[in-house]
């Protein structure tokens, strides 16, 4: 190629830093190889045999793709491209989530976005084995090959439907969960049967009895709507209800300590551009807006929005005038 651009072997060889003997040696094994002849020589001109056109016309067309296939790879290091595979949590990723990755979308129209919604456990080994770039989580997973990136960090609340608090024992302090009827979400901390607190006395823990168990907190707000017990679950999958009053706040003395949510992707020398480029972008989405803090004050036009009611420490909580019985909980989900 450089021999028929130059039109001269001794020009070529210049170029190339190599010697015109040995320039022309390439060659002349090149036509061997091929069993045809390519260029025709002279003193003075080179010329190209019909064979050494189409061969040219070939070689070309293979350097265009590698230069281009050499740019596309330089790029992804600077512009974020290819297929993006996430796992999220189920309820978190249809409630939330899931507009965040759009917007992500829009905004990165070279990637192929692929959004699996998921409540598992990961070993370290999916990531392979599944192609997944990046996993959300509330838990991190203690393994030397991950790295877990904060994003945010979520409130969860302790509530219950007033129906159930209106029947059931009284309930003062976190040691008093003992014999209350309890709604547990599994995979969500290291011990599903202790939650944690900050009350005026400093952190309390308390071990509670499941009488009911889901992965979903979707699910366990259905739960708690219908009266089966006290449930902690994120503030976002029941922000609507407690503004309603659906479901109200249990020990309000007592804080639920935030939890955060975590993008943990593979360990690597230099993180994918795609990866970092979606974390940085979702921690500010969630920056900007309420999820996972106290609901917002805004509300829909024409819906009247009564503030909760609160479980007073000592004290049975008031039943709201107008609360649907717990066959008639409604539900968002």
């Amino acid at each position: 190629m450089r021999v028929v651009r130059t039109g001269s072997f001794t020009a070529a060889a210049d170029q190339l830093g190599l010697s015109r003997a040995l320039i022309s040696r390439h060659v002349s094994d090149l036509e061997q190889r091929l069993g045809v002849r390519l260029l025709t020589r002279s003193t003075r001109t080179l010329q190209l045999t019909e064979e050494g056109r189409a061969y040219l016309d070939y070689c070309e067309t293979l350097f265009r793709d590698i230069e281009e296939k050499e740019r596309s790879i330089v790029m992804t290091r600077t512009e974020p491209a290819g297929t993006l595979k996430l796992i999220t949590p189920k309820s978190f990723g249809q409630l939330h989530l899931a507009d965040a990755i759009i917007d992500f979308a829009r905004a990165q129209p070279r990637l192929t976005i692929s959004h699996i919604l998921e409540n598992i456990s990961f070993r370290a080994s999916e990531f392979n084995e599944r192609g997944i770039d990046v996993a959300l989580r509330f838990s991190p997973i203690a393994n030397r090959t991950l790295v877990a990136q904060h994003i945010a960090d979520m409130e969860w609340v302790l509530c219950a439907s007033p129906h159930y608090l209106a029947r059931s024992e009284r309930l003062t302090r976190p040691s008093d969960l003992a014999h209350h009827s309890c709604l547990v979400h599994i995979h969500a901390a290291p011990d599903d049967h202790v939650w944690r607190f900050e009350g005026p006395g400093g952190n309390v823990a308390a071990r509670i009895t499941g009488s009911f168990y889901s992965n979903s907190a979707l699910a366990l707000r259905k739960a708690a709507l219908a009266g089966l017990g006290i449930t902690l679950v994120p503030r976002y999958s029941v922000a609507e209800d407690l503004a309603s009053g659906m479901l109200v706040n249990v020990l309000p003395r007592f804080r639920v300590p935030s939890r955060p949510l975590l993008a943990i992707y593979p360990r690597a020398r230099e993180v994918p551009k795609k990866v970092q480029t979606f974390i940085d972008f979702l921690s500010k989405w969630m920056a900007t807006r309420d999820v996972g803090r106290q609901p917002s004050r805004h509300h829909k036009p024409g819906i009247a929005v009564r503030p909760a009611p609160t479980v007073q420490s000592g004290s049975q909580p008031r039943r709201p005038t107008r609360t649907a019985p717990p066959t008639q909980a409604r539900s968002t989900a």
